[in-house]
């Protein structure tokens, strides 16, 4: 009877477990893989599970694959995969053997390799800065001679057919439309297939020309900066390729080494990129390559986008590491939409649009018309900091200028709150309005660097209108009650002497409209600078 996943993890903490001396076991868990790291070696089981695209669920697979990893990453790392033991029940106690000496006495098989210093781990070292063009040379001469020797034949070439390519991108797709508005925009989803879509039509005849030309290997599948360690002054070790699914793995040469060339985009640092790339085909002779090079690494942050985002309806994640991996998930569908742009099919552009100015003056009511118009998400400062108050947005507050509700702490909570509001939608590609005072030049300067940051435009719209217009609205609005502003006029001029005026960083972005004009002309004048910035209505 197999005994539960959780008590044979329980079972390998214990140091004295291991053929050799321990002192403490540290235990790390993946999707699929529960690793204990003892000091000197690593020891990786593989989790009793069926997910459609790999299949552990019994003893009989687990066994086959921890042989098949043992020997197809040997291809690449050698000196860290070691044996496949077998644990076992003996005397009492349980041990671990050869597994050809485990027999029918097999509990559970295991790798075990040599524990890296994960300090040279290559997504670790880019983090840091510390990655050179020399290395990544280094490892593109290293997988160039591995494609060279890598396996190839008809098995292995169906998987380049342009069919089974088209079928690996429309899966992407297919898994991924769901998720729009969560971890991508409508339009930039579009974007990304159209382009992915168009590629595959007009270059039919060279992928063809791939299968032909035996370009098609048994690769890595999963090669990016987290499986790959610099050791100081030694080759770098390429590892943890995937063994549990051959068609992640057969695969063009050039959409494996896309991959790592993604990856370094993803880390922002595209000279590593362009470097690998170079090396690589110089290395290889591969004349396709650059040709094939844009479409492949769009195809791939697509995949690390989806694996990310399917994190969200994993309920063994951790809330606080899906806010995370929420966040790597817009990044590469951002990065995957740059990829396309390349390609000829750039998404429409986005913006953020701040809304700011005195009280009274009417920019929370042209935010609301233009947020109807345009179909945009807006979002208004004072709800914000009411909530934040734990206060109904409705609600009144007596508090003087720069005090209580208005004081110094609670207004920065308020645009830290907003901010992280347009964070999230111009992460996904979306356009967003921002309603708030914006008195400081700082906070205007904070949202346009987030809108820049982003990709997105920014366009900060004053709205001004005389003192006596905003005193009658004033007036009005605090005889009416239930107003989500508490604007009075006692507090209008202390708030118009705060006022700052825009520096040279904001000023460029500023448009100014007038509070008093109708609202037509004011939604109108707010259309047609959008238009300018190349909005498409």
């Amino acid at each position: 009877m197999q005994q539960p996943d959780q008590d044979i993890a329980a079972i390998f903490q214990r140091p004295g477990l291991y053929p050799h001396a321990v002192g403490a076991v540290e235990h790390v868990q993946t999707h699929i893989s529960h690793v204990f790291l003892t000091g000197s070696h690593a020891y990786k089981l593989k989790k009793p599970l069926n997910l459609g695209f790999l299949d552990f669920s019994t003893l009989e697979a687990r066994t086959h694959f921890c042989r098949e990893e043992l020997r197809l990453n040997r291809r690449l790392a050698p000196e860290v995969y070691l044996a496949v033991l077998g644990l076992v029940s003996r005397e009492g106690d349980y041990r671990l053997v050869p597994l050809e000496e485990a027999g029918e006495n097999l509990i559970e098989p295991v790798l075990q390799m040599r524990q890296m210093d994960r300090a040279r781990q290559m997504d670790r070292l880019l983090g840091e800065g510390r990655v050179e063009q020399d290395q990544v040379r280094e490892l593109a001469r290293l997988l160039a001679d591995f494609y060279q020797k890598a396996q190839r034949g008809r098995e292995v070439a169906h998987f380049g057919r342009p069919a089974q390519i088209r079928f690996n991108v429309e899966e992407n797709f297919s898994q991924t439309e769901d998720y729009q508005e969560v971890t991508i925009s409508q339009p930039r989803w579009r974007a990304i297939r159209d382009y992915s879509l168009a590629f595959l039509d007009a270059r039919q005849d060279l992928l063809a020309e791939r299968v032909r030309g035996g370009f098609i290997v048994d690769g890595h599948g999963d090669l990016h900066s987290g499986n790959i360690n610099l050791p100081a002054g030694d080759r770098p070790i390429v590892f943890d390729c995937i063994e549990f699914n051959q068609r992640f793995r057969y695969q063009d040469a050039a959409c494996d080494v896309s991959f790592l060339a993604m990856d370094l985009d993803y880390h922002q640092r595209p000279d590593l990129s362009a470097a690998l790339e170079e090396e690589y085909v110089r290395a290889s002779g591969d004349e396709g390559f650059a040709a094939l090079v844009n479409f492949y690494k769009c195809y791939r942050a697509v995949v690390r986008a989806k694996v990310y985002g399917f994190e969200i309806d994993d309920q063994s994640v951790p809330p606080e590491q899906k806010f995370t991996d929420v966040d790597k998930a817009r990044a590469y569908f951002r990065l995957a939409a740059d990829y396309a742009g390349r390609g000829g099919h750039g998404e429409p552009p986005y913006f953020l649009v701040c809304l700011m100015g005195l009280m009274g003056t009417g920019k929370s009511y042209l935010a609301g018309k233009l947020a109807a118009r345009l179909g945009w998400m807006s979002v208004n400062s004072d709800v914000l900091r009411k909530r934040l108050a734990g206060m109904r947005p409705e609600e009144s507050s007596p508090d003087d200028w720069g005090q209580g509700l208005y004081g110094p702490r609670l207004t920065g909570a308020t645009y830290d709150a907003l901010h992280q509001a347009a964070g999230g939608r111009l992460a996904i590609g979306d356009s967003m309005i921002v309603d708030a005072s914006f008195r400081a030049d700082q906070e205007r300067r904070r949202f346009v660097d987030l809108a820049l940051a982003l990709g997105a435009k920014p366009l900060l719209i004053e709205v001004r209108t005389s003192r006596q217009v905003a005193a009658q609205r004033l007036k009005r609005r605090q005889a009416r009650g239930g107003a989500v502003s508490d604007g009075r006029l006692e507090l209008y001029d202390q708030q118009a002497a705060s006022w700052e005026p825009f520096s040279p960083e904001t000023g460029r972005y500023h448009m100014m409209v007038d509070g008093g004009a109708p609202a037509e002309e004011k939604i109108a004048a707010v259309l047609a600078k959008l238009e300018e910035l190349g909005h498409g209505g």
